[in-house]
């Protein structure tokens, strides 16, 4: 793979911000897809590419199209996975995953349908079209790896990548769909062959329940009880506020569990990552030298998110001077 990567955070249906980016970034259209000149650059998708947003098809098929032209790499988002699971019928190919409950891998209660309202809602009529873009997701790697730099949605992690290699997974069409996807969902183990941790680690990054009556509201007001971890701090002597990942929340200053102490990291030393899914806001900044988030809250509900890139070149200590974005709505 070339070392000139422009790497693209969530996405969620803005395809308007989306061509902006790319124009911005110095790609044009010609032939079907957006190319750099020369095809001396490259994006890499990080994944949400549906959800949220108005323009759900015109975002998959601008993606697609890249893809299919070389011009992109488009990894899968938790988005993504939650869509695949939510289309899927519990047990269809011998496995019924006993811990979800209704006839799908994923619950049709009220706000679970709400998620996928916005995409089905860019495919009305268009059903067969709709399917297509489910077997394109079905396509879309749980990550990147090369000698430069690692990528995902969420969050990377040596043992989940390990154990995929090793099962020769890269997605849900290195095998029987209907098999591998159960085996995703299967949360507590059930057939002795789960891959719920390596797929969970990867699109959503790790987590932890809250304690001690402790809770918080989110951006749209959803009440949790869980939060997410950074995963690239030393967690062996950190408490619960610095360990966690949610921008806009402040935790209290408390012990989390030893499991979590534990638990590896992503360590200074290691070669550059880029993620998305974190939902962060303001102006695009590393988060360390080798650590960096593209999602800028693009489709945030305040509409004073951005569309952000980083332009990489191979370097090892990342420059907080090659974010590229666009502001939400810029080109509506």
């Amino acid at each position: 793979m070339e070392s000139s990567i422009d790497f693209i955070g969530d996405i969620h249906g803005h395809y308007d911000e989306l061509v902006a980016l790319l124009e911005k970034l110095g790609y044009t259209y010609r032939e079907g897809a957006y190319r750099y000149p020369g095809n001396a650059r490259m994006v890499v998708f990080l994944g949400d590419y549906i959800d949220r947003g108005s323009q759900v098809r015109e975002t998959v098929n601008l993606v697609r199209a890249m893809r299919d032209a070389g011009s992109a790499v488009a990894l899968m988002g938790n988005h993504e996975f939650n869509a695949l699971s939510f289309w899927q019928e519990n047990g269809r190919g011998g496995r019924e995953i006993h811990c979800v409950r209704g006839g799908y891998l994923r619950e049709h209660t009220f706000n679970k349908v709400a998620i996928h309202v916005k995409t089905v809602e860019s495919y009305r009529g268009r059903k067969a079209e709709f399917m297509e873009m489910l077997d394109f997701l079905k396509t879309l790697p749980f990550y990147l790896e090369t000698d430069a730099f690692r990528a995902q949605h969420a969050c990377f992690d040596m043992k989940c990548a390990d154990m995929l290699k090793a099962l020769g997974i890269q997605s849900f069409a290195d095998g029987d769909f209907d098999e591998l996807i159960a085996r995703a969902n299967d949360k507590y183990n059930e057939y002795g062959d789960s891959l719920y941790f390596p797929v969970s680690i990867f699109l959503k990054g790790p987590e932890m329940d809250l304690t001690d009556g402790i809770t918080f509201r989110d951006g749209e007001g959803v009440l949790r009880k869980r939060t997410r971890l950074c995963w690239w701090i030393d967690p062996k002597n950190a408490n619960l506020r610095e360990l966690s990942f949610q921008p806009g929340v402040e935790l209290p200053p408390v012990d989390v569990p030893a499991e979590v102490h534990e638990r590896d990291f992503y360590g200074q030393n290691e070669r550059p990552v880029f993620f998305g899914h974190y939902w962060l806001t303001g102006l695009p900044e590393l988060i360390r030298d080798n650590v960096c988030c593209l999602d800028y809250s693009v489709a945030g509900y305040r509409g004073d998110g951005r569309l952000a890139a980083y332009r990489y070149d191979g370097e090892q200590k990342l420059d907080n001077q090659k974010f590229v974005w666009v502001d939400a709505r810029t080109a509506l």
